[in-house]
């Protein structure tokens, strides 16, 4: 995955531990084969220096939690005591596999993570599908100590060392297999790239794209993405998903940036594609809905079709398939807006195509039963980058 937080300075940190690693009898145990470690370093607002390493808790002479690194995110005692009763078990029995996956369970049920809102969050509730030694990596200790601590985390840095599957003293981001599926849950912001000048996210169902009026809209991308990145302008936000619309979003980090960018989005220099599921079977294969909009202000923030006051909206549409799903037929569509009027996507589904986004309370039928989200997703996002001149397209899987 990519970085999630600017790697300097914890990367000065890193080579620091290099250079004591060198002349260390731990520095050589570790470039024994296959006993190598990833390591990393966690810098906080404060200036507080955190060190983790990869991998279980052992007796092999790697340092421990009173030596300045961060402890592991369970109970050690009691995670031994697990290995120890599933080590009997295995030498007993002929399905390893089995046993193994017992054990995991047992082990999984351990974990615990302090998260970015103040809260213990346990690994099921995060990744219940989590393969083996989620949570071992350096990234979620690191995270987790520091928001244990109270602490804010500025700079995240990791490395290899000694003998193994990366190279030595190689620099690495964290893994896709078991830190993709937790960062997000800590950190309360699933990142899809990030550098000096943009960050890339992919916003979740449910949550505001900015701040809305009173205490308990708050809690947004923009606020979460301040907190995360100190340097971060004001009002990150250059574009904005409806609450209930998931997908991808860029926020500008820097002035310069989030303007280059605000001017290429009104100049529709910008690609986007949406994916939906509507309610009910279209027959063509592709088309174009062209119906103004504007807001309904005796029933806000509903949108109506207005073909005298309304404000031109334009969307192409193509069918993707036909599926029998929440014991109905529907149709996927590629929606591809070439205007960005509110709630467009949905009014054109509704009252153009005449089939409403599944779970639209406003324009179509409440969320219920299986139907547990409005299932439309921001997929696809191209842009030029607002500082370097490159294109960048960035495309996510299906969520529904």
């Amino acid at each position: 995955m990519n970085a999630i937080l600017p790697s300097e300075p914890a990367k000065g940190y890193c080579l620091k531990l290099m250079e004591e690693l060198d002349g260390s009898e731990l520095g050589r145990s570790l470039k024994e084969p296959g006993q190598g470690r990833m390591l990393g370093i966690l810098v906080c607002t404060d200036g507080t220096v955190l060190k983790a390493y990869s991998g279980e808790p052992s007796e092999s002479g790697l340092p421990t939690c009173s030596d300045d690194f961060v402890p592991p995110v369970f109970d050690v005692a009691a995670y031994r005591k697990i290995l120890a009763d599933y080590d009997r078990l295995i030498h007993t029995s002929e399905d390893h596999r089995l046993i193994s996956r017992q054990c995991w369970e047992q082990l999984k049920s351990l974990y615990r993570f302090n998260c970015y809102d103040g809260l213990i969050h346990d690994l099921d509730s995060i990744f219940p599908d989590a393969p083996s030694g989620t949570g071992d990596c350096c990234a979620p200790r690191l995270l987790s100590r520091a928001y244990a601590l109270g602490k804010a985390p500025l700079s995240l840095c990791e490395f290899f060392y000694g003998s193994g599957s990366y190279g030595h003293k190689s620099f690495n981001n964290p893994c896709d297999a078991r830190c993709k599926g937790l960062l997000p849950a800590i950190i309360g912001l699933d990142i899809v790239y990030r550098d000096d000048a943009i960050v890339v996210v992919n916003k979740p169902s449910g949550m505001l794209s900015i701040e809305g009026k009173g205490e308990d809209k708050q809690d947004c991308i923009a606020s979460r993405v301040r907190r995360l990145f100190h340097s971060c302008i004001q009002q990150p936000c250059i574009h904005r998903l409806d609450q209930s619309t998931s997908g991808l979003m860029v926020l500008g980090l820097t002035k310069e940036a989030h303007d280059n960018l605000s001017r290429d989005f009104e100049n529709r220099r910008v690609h986007k594609e949406y994916e939906a599921l509507v309610d009910g079977l279209i027959l063509e294969d592709y088309g174009k809905i062209s119906l103004p909009i504007r807001l309904d202000v005796d029933n806000r923030p509903h949108q109506i079709v207005d073909f005298s006051q309304g404000k031109d909206a334009v969307t192409d549409w193509e069918k993707l398939s036909i599926e029998n799903r929440y014991g109905r037929k529907v149709t996927r569509l590629r929606l591809l807006p070439e205007t960005g009027r509110t709630h467009q996507l949905r009014v054109h589904c509704a009252e153009g195509l005449h089939c409403p986004i599944l779970g639209d309370a406003l324009y179509g039928t409440a969320p219920d039963g299986e139907i547990d989200r409005l299932m439309l997703q921001a997929r696809v996002l191209e842009f030029t980058h607002p500082i370097t001149g490159k294109l960048m397209r960035f495309e996510l899987e299906s969520e529904f």
